[in-house]
């Protein structure tokens, strides 16, 4: 028997989806809109490193927290262009990329951070790996402001998720957004 399924279309029927629809001509499937949307906001935040830190802030103050902005919102993305595309998995991938980015950021508090250090160096050594991660904390700046990006990045992210998901269940209606 030839099997007229795609093995995505397979497997999402092996997981409970009954019916996929097809994408409408000239549309993106919602996976590859997640991963562009992804990169686009990755690359926003390389082109920060390039170009704003040490040299002249042109973003001015925005420049300080894009980067907490684009890296939970991209992660987030990618995650979920991984799991099944169900709103508790899209809303888990935004609070777990947001509960890295505050956990990393909380480790550079100064109340926080010598004593993370000694905990690290502890548990991990002073190995290749160990090293730089015990120096991000030691010689990073906490800033609320990074916190504050970061948790828009994860509300941008599933504002977004919750678009893409509402525009798959109207029989791939035109996509919200302008790509």
């Amino acid at each position: 028997m030839h099997d007229t399924f795609p093995a995505e279309d397979r497997l999402a029927m092996s997981i409970g989806h009954s019916q996929r629809s097809a994408p409408v001509e000239g549309s993106m499937r919602p996976g590859a809109t997640l991963w562009l949307v992804g990169g686009a906001a990755l690359a926003l935040g390389l082109l920060v490193y390039w170009t704003e830190r040490p040299a002249p802030h042109w973003l001015g103050s925005l420049g300080g927290w894009l980067p907490s902005f684009v890296h939970t919102l991209a992660f987030s993305l990618f995650t979920a262009a991984l799991l099944a595309p169900r709103r508790g998995s899209e809303l888990g991938a935004c609070a777990f990329w947001f509960a890295v980015n505050l956990l990393f950021e909380a480790g550079q508090h100064p109340q926080v951070r010598e004593p993370l250090a000694e905990t690290l160096r502890r548990a991990l050594g002073t190995g290749p790996a160990a090293r730089p991660l015990e120096n991000y904390f030691l010689r990073g700046t906490f800033d609320a402001g990074d916190v504050a990006a970061a948790a828009l990045g994860a509300v941008a992210a599933a504002l977004l998720l919750s678009r893409l998901r509402q525009a798959r269940q109207y029989h791939h209606a035109p996509s919200p957004l302008p790509l």
